[in-house]
């Protein structure tokens, strides 16, 4: 910084309406940072130098903010807290100010663009995790946002004419192509990890969204102008349009999910606002609702109780009154989770009842697809997380054996990552010889997946069986983590 430091009386008002001292701040600060993957070692020295006019590096205002943000109950920007008004950096991305619901396949394939471009990506990909406004539990979508009515069933303006009837089985194929690709990358991901399929699925997307965006300059409102073979404007059926919308936010949403599962975070919050901006033009209020509840995980996984509490109450009540109950079961335990993270033990305990009354009434005849089934194993494996955030460790443990129980066959990262936290959990209540199988099992699985979560459940196993390195049942378990240590990247 050039120049004489100004104090920083910013940072300075929020440490006393957040009422924390120096030292609590840091403190915060390197904890976020310990979520992100970064070894921080702050103290009240460091915020002395913050408050004396000294900005640091990125991403650490991004965490101070977030920290101040978990603890006033309310948004706190790096500019208000006189750190700078925060890089955009490469890409698309915007400042953590705006407003959580993003652009349409335009801007999803110039995001994916960029996250495919080799020379300029980096500051991209270690962009932080930013909390966001949440957007109002309103849905009243105007008809020029694909709502209204026709938008579902075909509208009155489409011709009958051989171009138009041309663009219509033109979108049906595409929306349909979009279904089939959803399913085999989210099948990848299951499978394999979010690593390495994420970046296939970036690729496919700056080059597919960005053509579809260069035939049709509107939203699905519209009676779009899609450009024919000869470049001739004919006019085209918005409800096929806003199917293909939606194809591209299922596809935007697990774009997100897996840069989650890569360490990408402040990326991933990107893909996930694009995605939450694909379904609102398109007038799905279920896949908002979904993105929205995918964003709450994301918030509590990174140290953001408070604000995950507030998205997935937000999910639960904008998905539709009528809609398919496995979906409700889906809002409703990850809401559970975020409320026993937060330490609101009824609320959880109230969500994980009524998630479980809805996910029967699901079983009865569960539709197919990524979007459209909750399979009971992933609904136990939820339960399981919010056992754990209420210290109800033997329930947790049961919940994780009956989710292994009904895990499909090849779904080598949800296998892996539920063998690990049942190990986790035996341990905690004692049980070594049954965490070591269940780690040993985890060991087995992990190879065949490339996965930041299954590379943190690594660590953890090394840092947990370091006490008991030397007893009989963790001999073997260790030296199988450390070569498998040796060889992940």
């Amino acid at each position: 910084m050039s120049g004489r430091r100004v104090a920083n009386a910013w940072l300075g008002d929020l440490l006393a309406e957040a009422g924390w001292s120096g030292a609590e701040l840091a403190r915060a600060v390197n904890a976020l940072g310990t979520l992100h993957g970064l070894a921080l070692r702050y103290d009240r020295t460091a915020v002395a130098h913050w408050l004396s006019g000294t900005r640091p590096r990125r991403p650490v205002p991004e965490l101070i903010a977030a920290a101040l943000t978990e603890r006033c109950g309310r948004l706190v920007t790096v500019a208000e807290a006189g750190l700078g008004a925060g890089s955009a950096g490469p890409g698309v991305r915007t400042g953590p100010g705006a407003p959580p619901e993003k652009g349409g396949p335009l801007r999803l394939a110039l995001q994916a663009r960029a996250d495919g471009d080799p020379h300029g990506r980096g500051p991209l990909l270690r962009s932080p995790y930013q909390p966001v406004p949440v957007p109002a539990a309103v849905w009243d979508p105007d008809p020029a946002e694909g709502g209204g009515p026709g938008a579902e069933g075909g509208g009155t303006r489409a011709g009958t004419g051989m171009s138009e009837l041309a663009a219509r089985r033109h979108l049906a194929a595409h929306a349909e192509q979009l279904r089939a690709l959803a399913g085999s990358f989210s099948g990848l991901y299951l499978t394999h990890g979010g690593v390495h399929t994420r970046t296939a699925l970036a690729a496919w997307l700056a080059q597919d969204a960005g053509a579809f965006a260069a035939r049709h300059t509107e939203g699905p409102g519209a009676a779009v102008r899609v450009r024919g073979a000869a470049g001739r404007a004919v006019s085209g059926p918005r409800c096929g349009v806003a199917d293909v919308w939606r194809g591209y936010a299922q596809l935007a949403h697990l774009l997100a999910e897996m840069t989650v599962d890569s360490g990408h975070h402040g990326l991933a919050q990107e893909y996930h606002g694009i995605a939450l901006g694909l379904a609102r033009q398109a007038g799905d209020r279920r896949m908002y609702a979904i993105t929205l509840r995918a964003m709450s995980a994301h918030a509590g996984r990174l140290g953001q109780p408070a604000h995950a509490v507030r998205l997935a109450r937000t999910a639960v009540e904008t998905a539709p009154a009528d809609g398919e109950p496995g979906t409700l079961a889906f809002l409703l335990v990850q809401r559970a989770a975020a409320h026993a993270q937060a330490g609101q033990r009824a609320a959880a305990a109230a969500d994980l009842a009524a998630a479980d009354r809805s996910h029967g009434r699901h079983a009865v005849d569960p539709p197919e697809g990524p979007f459209d089934s909750y399979a009971r194993a992933d609904l136990d494996f939820a339960r399981a997380r919010t056992h754990l955030a209420l210290g109800e460790f033997p329930a947790a443990a049961a919940a994780l054996e009956r989710s292994l129980h009904g895990r499909a066959a090849g779904q080598h990262r949800a296998t892996a990552l539920t063998h690990a936290a049942l190990a986790e959990t035996l341990l905690r209540l004692g049980h070594l010889t049954r965490a070591c199988e269940h780690w040993r099992a985890f060991l087995t699985a992990a190879p065949a997946v490339q996965s930041r979560a299954v590379r943190e459940a690594l660590g953890r196993l090394l840092r947990d069986l370091t006490p008991y390195r030397r007893t009989r049942e963790a001999v073997p378990t260790v030296a199988m983590a450390r070569a498998l240590a040796e060889r992940l990247p």
